[in-house]
């Protein structure tokens, strides 16, 4: 079983509103969303603490898992987000996938290709890679990564995406 959680938190200090920002008519988180939808996941999650990105996800009938704010810090690392959704699932999965909400671009493609090499060269740890070799938000992992508490890049392979993560709103093509 493949688990598809995506971590799209309220509010960013430096671009307000990011995650909600409209890019192309979309939320931009939506933009995270929407390849998982569509790839070989079974199962899709997003983990928020924001009531706009909850609502959003409930009336596409997409699964939400409730980060409270006691949850919530700024510095938060995305590989204690993802344990905190996975953690708060009944379903064991063998393979997670995420796409970080500040990288709209990815497809269905690139999420199905990760999770073949993951398969195919017994990697723990896939992610995406921009030709410059700036990370690009796709992260596909064996589920050990979280049970076993290990950190991320650990037998790492990489496949590469045109996407680049969206820090502040200069960033965005909104072309």
């Amino acid at each position: 079983m493949i688990l598809g959680l995506i971590a799209a938190k309220e509010n960013s200090n430096r671009f307000m509103n990011k995650n909600i920002h409209l890019h192309k008519g979309e939320p931009m988180f939506w933009h995270s969303v929407k390849p998982l939808l569509d790839s070989v996941v079974d199962d899709v999650y997003v983990v928020t603490d924001s009531k706009y990105i909850k609502s959003y996800c409930e009336e596409r009938k997409v699964n939400v898992i409730w980060r409270p704010k006691n949850a919530c810090r700024d510095d938060d690392k995305l590989i204690n987000i993802l344990r905190f959704g996975y953690y708060n699932l009944e379903k064991k999965y063998d393979v997670v996938v995420t796409v970080m909400a500040n990288c709209p671009g990815h497809t269905s493609e690139i999420i199905n290709n990760g999770i073949k090499l993951l398969k195919n060269k017994k990697l723990r740890e896939v992610r995406t890679f921009n030709c410059d070799g700036e990370e690009s938000g796709v992260l596909i992992f064996k589920r050990e990564i979280l049970e076993n508490n290990f950190d991320i890049s650990y037998y790492i392979g990489g496949i590469t995406s045109n996407v680049k993560e969206i820090h502040y709103k200069g960033d965005l093509d909104e072309n």
